[in-house]
């Protein structure tokens, strides 16, 4: 049984019954499809006595809430928990502290790589989740009880898996190794939006030249501080193929717009001159203030011999510790590493795997033996 909080006065009562929880299972249900910003429809909680509901949707104030939930002595445990803590920062202009991750926590146990919630309920509890309901449209109302309790069941084995995986982490001493990564999830610049930054996340970006891509960079700026401001998709207002089609054309006049492919005139008039004041800007900006192409830089005879002795390493670690070797690190990102002079992988618990070996072989102080067919680390 679960409890469906709907009003203002009902989640005060459930807070004060609760204030005394040293931890919760949360979870969210949110649709993304016609705004920026997730609209939150729905907050599952679990603690050790209660499981519950609360409706975003009926509730005018949740900032009692939010301050429950900021608490330092609550430890938030969420699956894949990103995506939840944008939501609450978002709303509350705060990411909640402490957290467990339970997918990390898999993941540093060698149980697999972003997994998803279903398997790991399977795998730890041996229970099949019902999937019937993952259609639903959870900002539609009223909900159905088999609505709701597909929901509460996002946390109603969350908080019978936490326990588990802590267990398990404490026996391996891999406690320590996932701080660093719940610390990225709840440090606020991970879901601060950058507006100046947009440009590298446009699809083909690599084909245009630097001065394209300052023009590219005006562009995308403009689009994701309007898409924030009017809470709409990106896309809706222009989608990545239009944006370096406006970057790569020489366009002088408003009519010059009128020659991209899917560029509606009505959009045209309401933002061309807009738009021809940043390309210009974008065009007037010395060499020097270029972006540069993130093109994929080739290793040379030296660099892919090393790349190919650091794989051996990641092989013989993800071996000790009974991990997969591809959730420890992939090829690519060790040539990019190598390719950046850097000597550390990661800064979350791969890096606390893998960057002191890597470092000590790069400095020549740990060498690679084999001994009765078994690849050791010597030195």
């Amino acid at each position: 049984m679960f409890d469906y909080i709907a009003t203002t006065n009902e989640l005060q009562i459930l807070l004060a019954d609760l204030s005394a929880a040293s931890w919760v299972a949360l979870d969210t249900e949110f649709i993304r499809e016609k705004t920026y910003y997730p609209q939150l429809c729905l907050i599952q909680l679990a603690t050790e006595k209660r499981l519950v509901c609360i409706d975003p949707l009926t509730i005018n104030d949740l900032s009692p809430l939010w301050a429950w939930l900021q608490q330092p002595n609550l430890l938030k445990i969420l699956h894949a928990g990103s995506q939840d803590l944008e939501i609450f920062y978002h709303l509350s202009g705060q990411v909640p502290t402490p957290v467990f991750d339970t997918q990390i926590a898999a993941a540093v146990l060698g149980l697999g790589d972003q997994l998803g919630y279903g398997r790991l309920v399977e795998s730890l509890l041996g229970i099949n989740l019902d999937k019937s309901q993952s259609r639903t449209d959870w900002a539609a109302r009223p909900l159905r009880h088999e609505q709701l309790d597909y929901a509460i069941d996002d946390v109603r084995y969350l908080k019978q898996i936490y326990p588990i995986l802590q267990q398990q982490l404490k026996a391996l001493q891999r406690d320590q190794w996932v701080y660093k990564s719940f610390a990225k999830l709840t440090d606020p610049s991970t879901y601060t939006v950058d507006t100046r930054e947009s440009w590298k996340r446009v699809k083909n970006n690599q084909l245009l030249k630097p001065q394209q891509l300052s023009v590219l960079r005006e562009l995308a700026a403009w689009r994701e501080s309007e898409a924030l401001h009017k809470n709409l998709p990106k896309r809706w207002l222009l989608s990545d193929d239009i944006l370096v089609d406006m970057a790569r054309m020489r366009i002088q006049k408003l009519e010059d717009f009128k020659t991209i492919r899917g560029l509606k005139d009505e959009t045209i008039q309401q933002a061309g001159a807009q738009w021809l004041k940043l390309i210009q800007t974008g065009l007037k900006l010395p060499a020097s203030e270029w972006p540069q192409p993130t093109r994929r830089r080739t290793l040379d005879a030296e660099l892919a011999l090393l790349t190919d002795l650091l794989m051996v390493v990641v092989g013989q670690q993800a071996l000790h510790y009974n991990i997969s070797p591809q959730m420890l690190a992939t090829r690519p990102q060790i040539e990019k590493m190598l390719i950046e002079q850097r000597t550390a992988l990661s800064e979350d618990w791969r890096g606390s795997i893998l960057n002191e070996v890597f470092e000590a072989i790069l400095a020549g102080k740990k060498t690679l033996a084999v001994n009765q067919q078994k690849v050791l680390l010597q030195g």
